[in-house]
């Protein structure tokens, strides 16, 4: 019997803009219109995350610490709650506005550009962030880069490995609380650099109107260097720094104009 599989990842954003998968979540759809979804918890990654970020996947009881969680031919609170059925009034505007031809809830939920208010979770096709490097300095030129990738990485459930260590599913919270710890910390920094700067301004009477939108500067230096070097596109950098594509296109041009 044929069947189609759509792939995703759970995931949600904290202050900082870095993304934690929590879950797969695959569904299954088969000739016959019968459907299985499966969705397999990261462990790891959400013992990363305070109650206040994260309080669970809808419909899942993850205190059964089940490998995989099955519904067959059942449609999944997660997904039901957050996604159109398919006797929604406004169906076939929802599909066009996601250039889809027909209803398949999970890869709506990949397209669509909406965000659920019940919770910070999402889906996003899924990513590889895996780590690999000669040494630790390979990854940047300074602490807060650094481990800017290293939360990257660890945050999506990923492995990184140096010739120095390897951070894993056995390690990942130690790894995680150290790193947030001087990366958080250089982050304060930096802001109350910007705001004593703004004030000061301010006080000579040349700061006026809204402020530019807020960028992680430390991450932006390598981000511009990769899509520099063609590393990346423009969508997965602007998508990296938490804005949109328009955005990142400006501040690389000043970056490059500044160089």
């Amino acid at each position: 019997m044929r069947e189609i599989t759509t792939r995703g990842d759970i995931c949600l954003k904290d202050e900082y803009n870095i993304i934690y998968k929590v879950a797969e979540i695959l569904y299954t759809e088969r000739e016959d219109e019968s459907f299985i979804y499966k969705i397999k918890p990261n462990y790891s990654v959400i013992s990363l995350l305070s109650v206040k970020d994260f309080q669970g996947i809808p419909g899942i009881d993850l205190s059964l610490k089940k490998k995989t969680y099955i519904r067959e031919n059942i449609v999944p609170v997660f997904i039901s709650e957050r996604a159109p059925g398919k006797n929604r009034e406004d169906l076939w505007k929802l599909l066009k506005d996601c250039d889809m031809q027909y209803l398949n809830q999970l890869e709506w939920l990949i397209r669509t550009k909406t965000q659920y208010s019940g919770d910070k979770l999402f889906v996003q096709r899924p990513e590889d962030k895996t780590i690999e490097a000669d040494s630790v300095n390979a990854l940047g030129n300074r602490s807060a880069v650094i481990c800017r990738k290293m939360l990257d990485a660890i945050c999506y459930g990923n492995t990184v490995l140096t010739p120095e260590f390897k951070v894993d599913d056995k390690n990942r919270k130690q790894y995680f609380e150290l790193l947030m710890a001087i990366y958080s910390t250089e982050r304060r920094f930096h802001d109350s650099r910007r705001n004593a700067g703004i004030a000061a301004s301010a006080k000579k009477g040349n700061y006026k109107g809204r402020g530019r939108i807020r960028i992680d500067k430390l991450a932006a230096q390598d981000i511009f260097l990769d899509y520099s070097a063609k590393k990346i596109k423009s969508a997965e950098a602007s998508k990296m720094l938490g804005i949109s594509k328009s955005t990142f296109l400006r501040r690389y041009k000043e970056y490059a104009d500044a160089k």
